[in-house]
């Protein structure tokens, strides 16, 4: 161990780094018990990384785990882009869904409720399009899993994303 300014110890470089952060006996009782409420969503929380296996496709992995250290891929696309969007929508996929539609349509059609509120409404019966608003609210509140989805554009998209952006602002000004 080295002493550092404040009188802190730290590991030198050439110490190991640890395999194991908990003991074995903790997670093996931990594993004998109920998990809680939260661990559907701690389980695709992330953070999540792109690797290539070795057949050539993209695996999806969670920070810290690796092909080459045996782990598993949670999923394999063929291509790139694809694994970056699943990086980009597993957090989501655990969270508590805000957007739900309303069973029974009223005069202005089928309701869209956020948090239980009503929200908006939608003509049709139309699940997949609420399906799609949890996504974005999802990704809208997630920064890190945001930018897979930027890189999954790729150059040009986010080109054209800039001009419309651009353009948007212009029609604001006064």
């Amino acid at each position: 161990m080295r002493t550092s300014k404040d009188r802190s110890t730290r590991p030198s470089r050439a110490s190991s780094l640890p395999t194991h952060v908990f003991a074995p006996e903790y997670l093996a009782y931990l594993a004998e018990r109920d998990e809680p409420e939260t661990a559907g969503e701690a389980n695709v929380a992330g953070p999540w990384h792109v690797e290539r296996d070795p057949s050539g496709a993209w695996a999806v992995l969670r920070q810290g785990e690796s092909l080459k250290k045996g782990s598993a891929a949670t999923a394999v696309f063929a291509r790139l882009e694809a694994a970056q969007l699943a990086a980009a929508v597993l957090p989501g996929t655990g969270r508590r869904l805000r957007y739900r539609l309303g069973p029974d349509a009223d005069a202005q059609g089928y309701p869209i409720l956020l948090d239980g509120r009503l929200a908006g409404h939608s003509q049709f019966f139309h699940e997949d399009f609420v399906a799609a608003l949890n996504v974005l609210d999802a990704l809208l509140a997630a920064p890190r899993d945001f930018a897979w989805l930027l890189d999954a554009m790729g150059g040009l998209a986010l080109e054209h994303v800039e001009a419309i952006a651009v353009a948007r602002l212009a029609e604001e000004e006064p």
